[in-house]
């Protein structure tokens, strides 16, 4: 799947989306890289995907 993902610094909380404006939170979505998940977050109002900074180790 190709989408871009727009990383981002959070400050004491990310609610509101930097690319529209949308102001009641985020979806989420995992992926997976190589001995991480990266954890995501999608704005439900124009669908841009954010990083900031999560991840989750994988287990073997």
């Amino acid at each position: 799947m190709d989408y871009k993902i727009i990383n981002v610094t959070m400050e004491d909380e990310f609610k509101v989306c930097p690319s529209c404006g949308y102001k009641d939170g985020f979806h989420s979505m995992l992926k997976k890289e190589e001995n991480i998940t990266k954890w995501l977050f999608i704005c439900p109002s124009c669908s841009d995907i954010f990083d900031v900074g999560h991840t989750l180790k994988n287990e073997l």
